[in-house]
């Protein structure tokens, strides 16, 4: 099957809302002198959920999968990051806690597109 043009749509903006992270990380790190504690975070739960997304190719998943894969990856991501910046010394909670949600959330939009852009699945 194809995918139609809705469909192409959204697995670019997979790509691009999963690639956000890393370019934030990237940002911070070039800003801030080398700084790297974001691009850590970052790097960290992207693995993660390119892990996750990669065990779901080829699996045709309800709303319902696909929107619980979307939350369970929004909270371990979250609480990976955290992890990783209290790992890396950050002492800043709230602005850690906000990073790691900003990260968690780009991804978990990222999981949705992506089974959104499968050819086959309806708006």
């Amino acid at each position: 099957m194809k995918r139609t043009a809705a469909q192409q749509v959204s697995l670019v903006a997979a790509a691009l809302l999963g690639a956000a992270p890393l370019c934030i990380g990237l940002a911070r790190q070039w800003s801030s002198d080398g700084d790297g504690r974001v691009m850590w975070m970052a790097l960290v739960t992207s693995l993660f959920t390119a892990g996750v997304l990669a065990a779901a190719i080829g699996r045709r998943r309800t709303r319902r999968a696909v929107v619980r894969q979307a939350v369970i990856i929004l909270i371990v991501a979250t609480l990976l990051a955290v992890g990783t910046a209290y790992l890396l010394d950050a002492t800043a909670g709230p602005g850690i806690l906000a990073m790691s949600l900003v990260i968690g959330g780009c991804l978990a939009g990222t999981s949705v597109l992506v089974a959104y852009s499968r050819p086959g699945t309806s708006p």
